[in-house]
């Protein structure tokens, strides 16, 4: 890849995915309008191999809020301007089997001049989000910053600049499980099929951020179980772990230092 060429200058952008405002749930989901909350979260990347995910809103509905930022390691050419580069972002909303499209938005960090601004100057926009129709409907709030060395964790640091890892969420490096010593490299997520007229997707959906297993108990033949009052019969339920885990990334340090 042209980015990863020692010759190139690397800046790392900080994008904050801060709110939406009037969101339309898709078709499958608004069967379901009326027992359920519209329950949305957003994917965002730079380049497709490395897709970084908020947690779900379950209370904002039609106008969700995450205040997730995230930090992307992008040349100069990427910001120009006249460049046409964009950071791509789509909506989801849970669903009961799989989740469904929201909308996308195209950013143009171009458009913001982050390159004559100060490092550390936040810049915020209010985009028109795609529907799957082609449509503009809802708004997008984003906020967009190019972050100084040391305005960044030595950990987020050493994830961007000494490997060849360009993206990094900051909920993932607060995690306690993210490996400081050894970074784990994340496998790109498959791509969606295509898809439906209803906004889903056909095939493998997109990936889930909540998950429900239900586990049946069966008691061993010729063993009388014991049951007490506070027992409840029936289905257990476990939630999957949280989406940040597929934020965090795993490489081997390149031979050389990387930087430029």
């Amino acid at each position: 890849m042209a980015w990863q060429s020692p010759e190139v200058v690397f800046h790392l952008l900080e994008i904050t995915l801060i709110s939406a405002q009037d969101l339309k749930p898709p078709s499958s989901a608004s069967v379901a309008a009326n027992i359920r909350r519209l329950k949305t979260y957003a994917i965002v990347w730079v380049d497709p191999s490395t897709k970084l995910h908020t947690l779900v809103d379950r209370v904002g509905g039609e106008n969700p809020t995450w205040n997730e930022k995230f930090l992307f390691r992008v040349p100069a050419g990427f910001l120009a301007n006249d460049s046409s580069s964009a950071v791509h972002i789509e909506i989801y909303a849970v669903g009961l089997l799989v989740d469904s499209l929201v909308g996308t938005v195209d950013f143009l960090v171009g458009n913001q001049r982050l390159l004559s601004k100060p490092l550390g100057h936040p810049s915020f926009a209010a985009v028109g989000i795609r529907r799957p129709s082609g449509r503009f409907l809802g708004v997008l709030n984003v906020g967009t910053a190019l972050l100084p060395l040391h305005r960044v964790s030595s950990l987020a640091a050493d994830v961007l600049l000494s490997s060849r890892v360009d993206a990094i969420g900051y909920r993932a490096l607060m995690s306690e499980n993210f490996p400081s010593h050894k970074l784990r490299r994340q496998r790109p997520p498959a791509p969606p099929a295509a898809e439906s007229s209803t906004g889903q997707f056909k095939g493998s959906p997109p990936p889930r951020v909540l998950k429900e297993r239900n586990v049946e108990t069966e008691s061993s033949p010729g063993v009388e179980a014991e049951a007490t009052k506070e027992e409840s019969p029936g289905f257990k339920r476990t939630d999957s772990l949280d989406p940040s885990d597929q934020n965090c990334i795993t490489t081997e340090p390149p031979a050389g230092d990387g930087r430029s």
